[in-house]
């Protein structure tokens, strides 16, 4: 113990020697570690950290899956609920659904993330009220009682801690409804909910019902097994059949654990591709740790000679070398600590992730052992080759007064080895930075078709209680319009179904063939527009009409089509007056009852509101009159060319209060917010590959300076009796960059080989960009070669300004 001891302030005193080049290493170490440790958080948080619920992993969801669609894993009919609740499997079984909930009375109306859940789901989840109770079993029934639960947060925010809120009636979704309890701080089931309303038969009656879909969680039975569980689902789903499962023969019923993220393609690329990255900074990092060890053992080949000569054996001077690796890992490992605390607590605090309350990546002791097993690995990794190499000493050249030595001769083969691997690696990770960042410079690029920064849109939603009719809601939104209008500074306004991020898919269009037999199928976008909408968003009719007024539900339907579609669908004629047909998803009946087709009457530019990630794509949009929709929810888009965007907002919103004083108004944003919003996660993950580039590039300059630093340094002698004999600067330093480059070329090389795999990982979230593009190979090339450049100087400057003299001053 007393050696261990030794050898540790050993260590300290040696490192002490030389502080700056120490306190580099440790930065190095403390980066790569500290990212090691934030990617491993993040797994932690996603598979291995038991949920905040009672018996978590009885939890179990339950749900539909489908190998052949694109979405794989689907809710479950509403009505076979209780065919779940039935099964001895499950002690007990909920169901949820997620949405918005517009809430009045109290304040000012505001709208929350809410959830529709069984009146069971406290209980299931083991958790209590703080204050007043959880649903009763009645409020799941039709005429039950309107209960409502709320937030710990919504209880500071909005009732200021009231202690008698419970009681308090609110409007929820423009219904009555009346508080029974507050629950625990911190508790927002199943995502980010503070409203909770019971899921009810009142909200899924008739044709609702069987084409309504949920989702379900179970508990496990203490007596049964996940594999008895399974196969009861198993038996239960094979005497279901539901109108809504026309395709059961391609369904299988599963469960799950509850709770634990699960992958899909462009995940698993996500994730690979980063913690690849960090083992790469980690590798990286290991090779300039131990070219410093190398360097520090050239430098003390007498002492380690006579060391031996006085007794010590080769694996004490081996352990002693590891201990000052060990040293500099470990302070290292705390700087890695420290960064990686950072780094979960701007991921959880980071708009680009949306987590589940439960999902928590705060660091445990799952990722302290990670971290201590890493400090370990890292620390032998880095120092038992330069350890072993050093202990392999002559005592007789090493005790001459001479520094070239066999030993140096073979520490310099090794140091130019570990140059070449951070180069390689580094050439590696600058690509795939290169990638991403290019890749977002292109979405942020793109021309949308409309000025972006001058378009302020928000959201509303009209509920049945208030807005019984289609006509209720269509004269609600003509006069909104109308009184925007003339609001100063605004330019034009409009209503659209479809703004950013807000729900629309491509939906199958028939269209009119020679063949009648063979019809023309079509798949476009849908939006729902006011006729203002192509004014205010700056757009000229091509051809054709815009829509009007009279196209109300009752008048022929008609649509306008963008560019796009024409250039896709329409080969040849005139698409005006084009007949098509829009039919459900998945269904073989038109949407419409009647199943009257729809006239083409106008075309317009192609402009985009989503879909950023389509680099070199235009996707068709089909727009129709929003008075022959029946969308409760529809977004308001005006267009400002000057004015202060919080004072428009103000005034737009007491508009809207004038027509409904319990209309809540959420997400305003400017088209501009919109598509900064879209492309966020992507610039995230192009900063956090930036980052990781970089880092692996300035280790790789040190790296090689290193490298260069220890050549000259072991080949003084030979540099001083070159000069003596007459060599000149430029000969010297020739022959100095010389062996630098090499190792810059032969890590280059090597990390081109590496850079296509990156590539190929990287194209699971990569949108229109070559995952070999020459550009950026050209640029990495480029910017290797500079930083490389810079590293020389030093050691070829060093080189020139030898004086023969003082190289041969010892022999």
């Amino acid at each position: 113990m007393d050696s261990f001891k030794s050898d540790f302030l050993y260590a300290f005193r040696v490192f002490f020697k030389r502080p700056g080049l120490t306190l580099l290493a440790i930065l190095a170490l403390a980066v790569s570690l500290g990212m090691s440790t934030a990617a491993f958080s993040s797994l932690n948080g996603m598979f291995f950290k038991p949920l905040p619920f009672k018996d978590p992993e009885r939890l179990h969801q339950i749900f539909l899956q489908n190998e052949k669609a694109t979405i794989k894993e689907m809710p479950i009919p509403y009505e076979n609920i209780s065919d779940l609740a039935r099964l001895d499997t499950f002690s007990d079984v909920m169901a949820y659904l997620t949405g918005t909930i517009n809430i009045s009375g109290r304040g000012r109306p505001a709208r929350y993330d809410g959830a529709f859940v069984s009146s069971n789901f406290l209980e299931l989840l083991g958790e209590q009220p703080q204050i007043g109770t959880s649903f009763s079993e009645e409020s799941s029934l039709a005429d039950g009682p309107r209960e409502l639960l709320i937030s710990h947060d919504m209880w500071q925010e909005r009732f200021r801690g009231d202690p008698d809120v419970v009681g308090t009636e609110l409007n929820a979704n423009a219904i009555p409804y009346t508080i029974v309890g507050v629950l625990p701080e911190g508790f927002l089931f199943p995502m980010s909910s503070h409203v909770w309303m019971p899921l009810n038969e009142e909200m899924f009656t008739g044709e609702s019902r069987q084409l309504t879909h949920v989702y379900a969680i179970g508990k496990i039975a203490d007596n049964c097994s996940m594999q008895e569980a399974q196969d009861s689902l198993t038996t239960v789903f094979s005497g279901w059949t539901n109108r809504s499962m026309e395709n059961k023969e391609e369904l299988t019923l599963l469960c799950k654990p509850f709770g634990r993220f699960i992958l899909n393609k462009a995940t698993n690329s996500y994730i690979v591709a980063i913690i690849g990255a960090v083992i790469f900074v980690l590798f990286v990092s290991c090779a300039n740790v131990a070219n410093l060890l190398v360097g520090r053992a050239l430098t003390r080949g007498r002492e380690m000679a006579i060391r031996s000569a006085v007794g010590a054996t080769r694996i004490r001077i081996v352990r002693q070398l590891l201990t000052e690796s060990l040293v500099l890992t470990f302070f290292g490992a705390i700087g890695g600590l420290i960064y990686a605390a950072w780094a979960v607590d701007f991921t959880m605090e980071s708009p680009m992730y949306r987590l589940p309350y439960w999902m928590n990546f705060e660091l445990d002791w799952r990722v302290f052992l990670f971290v201590f097993l890493l400090m370990l690995l890292t620390a032998l990794i880095s120092g038992l080759v330069p350890a072993w190499q050093a202990s392999k000493v002559n005592l007789n050249e090493m005790l001459k007064d001479t520094a070239h030595t066999s030993t140096s001769f073979r520490m310099g083969k090794l140091t130019r080895l570990l140059a070449v691997i951070q180069i390689a690696f580094s050439c590696a990770l600058l690509f795939g930075a290169g990638l991403v960042t290019r890749n977002v410079y292109q979405m942020a690029t793109l021309d949308p078709g409309y000025p972006k920064e001058e378009i302020l849109t928000m959201r509303m939603g009209l509920f049945p209680a208030d807005y019984p009719t289609e006509a209720d809601k269509d004269e609600f939104f003509t006069k909104l319009v109308r009184k925007v209008d003339q609001v100063p500074n605004v330019k034009s306004s409009a209503v659209t179904s479809w703004i950013g991020q807000f729900g629309n898919y491509k939906q199958p269009v028939l269209l009119p063939s020679p063949d009648p037999e063979q019809p023309q199928m079509a798949y476009a976008y849908t939006e729902f527009v006011s006729p203002s909408y192509f004014k205010t968003f700056g757009l000229n009719i091509l051809e054709g009409r815009n829509l009007q007024g009279s196209d109300t539900e009752d008048a022929p339907r008609v649509g306008i089509v963008n560019e796009a579609f024409v250039r896709q669908y329409v080969d040849k004629g005139n698409p005006l007056d084009l007949e098509v047909t829009l039919f459900k998803e998945g269904k073989d009946q038109a949407l419409s009852a009647d199943s009257k087709a729809l006239r083409i009457v106008g075309v317009v530019p192609t402009i985009r509101v989503s879909d950023f990630t389509k680099i070199n794509e235009q996707e068709p949009i089909l727009y129709m009159p929003y008075t022959q929709s029946d969308s409760n929810f529809m977004s308001l888009a005006l267009h400002s060319p000057t004015g202060d965007i919080e004072e428009l907002m103000e005034s737009v919103q007491q508009v809207i209060l004038s027509l409904d004083p319990n209309l809540p108004v959420y997400f305003v944003n400017t088209m501009e917010g919109y598509v900064g919003d879209q492309i966020y996660p992507f610039q995230a993950l192009a900063n956090s590959f930036l980052a990781i580039g970089l880092m692996a590039l300035f280790l790789a300059a040190i790296g090689v300076y290193g490298m260069l630093a220890f050549n000259v340094s072991s080949r003084s002698r030979e540099i001083g009796i070159r000069m003596a004999l007459g060599a000149n600067t430029f000969t010297i330093v020739s022959q100095v960059l010389r062996q630098g480059l090499i190792q810059v070329a032969l890590g280059i090389a090597i990390g081109s080989g590496l850079a296509f795999l990156v590539g190929q990982i990287t194209r699971g979230f990569l949108f229109g960009i070559n995952p070999a593009d020459p550009s950026v190979y050209i640029g990495v090339l480029l910017t290797l070669i500079g930083v490389s450049t810079l590293a020389f100087f030093l050691p070829a400057r060093r080189a020139a300004r030898l004086s023969p003299m003082e190289a041969l001053r010892y022999e």
